[in-house]
């Protein structure tokens, strides 16, 4: 039995028996393909492609096949390009393509691709229409036939000058069969701009008026960020170009010098400053460099170990293919500190991992890592020093400068007959967006555009004559609040200076105290003088000094907080304290700003009182340490507001702190009367038969507040005496002032004049 199975494995040939070959393995087929650089640089070479034999006769492909290159996560168009087989490709997930492929492509070093057969013909190119004047004709026309599948924005480096195509017309008549059309393929496989096939029998143009492709033709066109298209961020990308591109470019230059490189930068900031936009310039720029990317929770792994394998592997694959960038976005989410509550076994040995891989990069300089993060302080410490990530740059909130030049940037991009904005207007927004990031003033660029489209269709303005103007900007800045604020939004009502009756004078302070450091920023620089941290309203009762904040707000333009003093307190341990921070966090992030304390007496009464709690002597200590701690309070002014300043802690009312104290008086005769004409303005009053001067003497004594309610008081009772009443005379003046009973004292004066003098510190 055994000899006979033992025959039946075997196959005779002349006599003598030999086994039976074995299957052949299945060659795998990578889902993706890692874009590596071409190192073959001639013209004949830049629409080639070239990957691994096996997988090429697996793919069943052959030389010179067209194939359609996209990025795999699936939204992208790609390139066509001529496919061939290298056997110096090691690696069966690697794909080589040309310089000008990949930046046609938005392709860069390390990227994942994926690789499909194309079964169509392109058509064959007229005419092509070149942005060069300098470059030699025949030159030019050699070098595409080189090449010979050319693109609308392929660009080439001839005798070291940059030509762009710039358009293309194809010759319909010209065309060649399709071999093999399959019309639902071409309708899937989107490209960024058609291929065509560049022949001897094309025409060439040479032009300067275009140095690009249209955008509205071509819309797939990738747009690389670059530095120059980066505007306010200058400081930050010096430092960048020193830590990352330095090492990368010139290895051996920290080598002589007996010292390893920077290995890792930490960029971190608000959010919508730029970190991302700034690590996609840094990829985009440093062109020979493989590029790996890190969105914290994409690589988390629901099974044990997963996550430091998938981290192994990114590090492995930097290290193979050097010199080589490794971006971490959200890095918070990834290696959060191991000291935080949140935090358990799977975020240590995340964290453990990746000191591991950061710690064996080697001293050779070819690797960066580089995070991003708006939540530095979560990351854990061990990340955070000398020989991981040595250089922390911050992307802070931009400056009046900086806002400039972004908004400069982001309206020089529109079409210059669309934008009708000149230098002085952008300057003008510029000073009004305090407290805006990058994000937030494209959000606003975005919003006027719509706003002049909304003014352009109702006002029935042909679409080509619809313009941007500074009106459109204006309409829109109220719908576009700092990133910062929109947590803490408030629909403030637009009360003016104007709105409120006399108070000169206090007017006249409160703007030197808050918009003359804004004004005068370079002058308070010179002279080494601080601008006044806060200022302390206090008066009686009913005399506008909330009414007053509210003008501020709005005359001044800056971000506005407003706080009630007893909403601050909260029953649980700590958070009290936690929401004071978190307010001066928030007005930091948004500075230049005002943080209004209404009724500041209940958050911050005297801790020697008998009634003060140990929560009110926390809430008052937490309190105390923002505005003048060991970090400096910078951009963000105090105003408080109360009619009971005795009640307030001293240590709160000491120069550094609340350094201004104003007495909002009760109104005098000037005041009176412009409230009386400001609330009567549509009583229809008749002149003859009321003097309102009259009533302003007769209300001497009596609070704005007061004031106010005896217009309403009198026109309730007109209202009463006729439900269609028109107008308010003076009997109805009468019948109200019986009515009001003056609630300032004159013991409540002396109160306040008592304060005065001991505080010494009044304006």
């Amino acid at each position: 039995m055994s000899s006979k199975s033992s025959s039946s494995s075997k196959k005779k040939t002349n006599g003598v028996s030999t086994p039976e070959p074995a299957p052949a393995k299945k060659i795998k087929i990578p889902k993706a393909f890692i874009v590596r650089p071409n190192v073959l640089t001639t013209f004949k070479t830049v629409a080639n492609v070239y990957i691994n034999p096996e997988i090429f006769t697996a793919m069943e492909l052959a030389n010179g096949n067209l194939v359609h290159i996209a990025s795999n996560d699936g939204g992208s168009a790609g390139i066509l390009a001529s496919v061939y087989s290298s056997n110096d490709i090691i690696d069966k997930n690697v794909v080589t393509i040309s310089f000008p492929y990949r930046q046609l492509g938005g392709f860069l070093l390390g990227d994942r691709v994926e690789i499909v057969k194309y079964l169509n013909q392109p058509q064959y190119a007229k005419d092509v229409s070149i942005n060069t004047a300098t470059q030699s004709m025949d030159e030019i026309k050699n070098a595409l036939i080189d090449v010979g599948m050319v693109y609308p924005g392929l660009k080439l480096s001839i005798n070291n000058e940059d030509i762009t195509i710039v358009g293309i017309n194809d010759g319909l008549e010209a065309s060649m069969d399709k071999l093999n059309i399959k019309d639902d393929q071409a309708s899937l496989l989107h490209t960024v701009a058609p291929a065509y096939l560049f022949t001897p029998s094309t025409t060439i143009n040479l032009t300067e008026s275009a140095t690009t492709p249209s955008r509205s033709k071509y819309p797939n066109l990738p747009q690389l960020v670059t530095y120059e298209q980066v505007g306010g961020l200058s400081k930050q990308i010096e430092l960048l170009k020193s830590t990352i591109e330095l090492p990368l470019n010139n290895p051996t230059l920290f080598s002589d010098f007996g010292i390893s490189p920077p290995r890792g930068i930490l960029l971190h900031g608000p959010p919508g400053t730029g970190k991302t936009m700034l690590l996609r310039c840094v990829a985009n720029t440093i062109t020979d460099a493989h590029v790996l990317t890190i969105n914290g929770p994409s690589i988390v792994s629901k099974y044990l170990g997963e996550t430091e394998n998938a981290i192994r592997d990114i590090f492995n694959e930097a290290k193979k293919f050097q010199p080589s960038i490794i971006f971490m976005d959200e890095i918070d989410s990834l290696v959060p500190s191991r000291n935080s509550d949140d935090s358990g076994e799977t975020e240590s040995r995340v964290v453990a991992q990746l000191l591991t891989m950061m710690d064996g990069m080697g001293d050779t300089g070819q690797i960066v890592v580089v995070g991003a993060t708006n939540r530095p302080n979560a990351i854990d410490s061990a990340l955070r020093r000398p020989g991981r990530f040595d250089q922390e740059v911050e992307i802070g909130i931009p400056d009046v400068e900086a806002r400039e030049e972004i908004l400069q940037k982001l309206f020089a991009r529109m079409n210059s007959e669309k934008c009708k904005l000149t230098k002085e207007e952008i300057t003008k927004i510029a000073a009004k967006t305090h407290g805006y990031v990058g994000a937030d003033l494209t959000a606003l660029c975005r919003e006027s555009v719509m706003k002049a489209i909304n003014r352009g269709l109702t006002s029935n303005i042909p679409q080509n004559k619809i313009k941007v103007i500074e009106e459109d900007v204006d309409h829109a800045l109220p719908e576009i609040r700092p990133s910062a604020m929109r947590e803490v939004f408030l629909e403030m009502p637009k009360v003016y200076w104007t709105d409120i009756g006399g108070q000169h004078e206090l007017k006249q302070k409160l703007m030197e105290v808050v918009q003359l450091p804004l004004e005068a920023s370079e002058s308070f620089k010179n002279l080494g003088v601080s601008s006044p941290k806060g200022v302390l309203l206090y008066g009686p009762p009913g005399c506008s000094k909330t009414l007053t904040a509210k003008a501020l707000a709005t005359e001044s333009g800056l971000n506005f907080l407003a706080v009630k003093g007893p909403e601050i307190f909260n029953k649980y341990v700590g958070e009290s304290e936690r929401t004071i921070r978190e307010i001066f966090r928030k007005a930091r992030a948004a500075s230049p700003s005002i943080i209004f304390f209404d009724e500041i007496d209940a958050i911050a009464g005297d801790r020697d009182g008998d009634s003060t709690t140990t929560a009110a002597s926390n809430v008052l200590t937490s309190l105390l340490n923002e505005i003048d701690g060991v970090e400096e309070l910078k951009g963000v002014v105090i105003v408080g507001a109360t009619n009971k300043p005795t009640e307030i802690d001293p240590a709160l009312l000491r120069p550094g702190r609340l350094d201004r104290h104003i007495y909002v008086a009760p109104p005098d005769y000037e005041a009176r009367l412009q409230i009386l004409e400001k609330c009567t303005r549509k009583f229809n009053l008749d002149k003859n038969d009321v003097n309102l001067a009259t009533f302003a003497e007769l209300t001497d004594g009596c609070s704005g507040a007061e004031v106010t309610l005896l217009c309403q008081e009198a026109g309730l009772a007109a209202i009463m005496e006729n439900k269609d009443a028109s107008s308010v005379t003076k009997k109805h003046f009468d019948h109200a002032l019986k009515g009001i009973s003056k609630g300032i004292t004159p013991e409540m004066l002396q109160y306040y004049e008592t304060f005065s003098k001991k505080s010494g510190l009044n304006l």
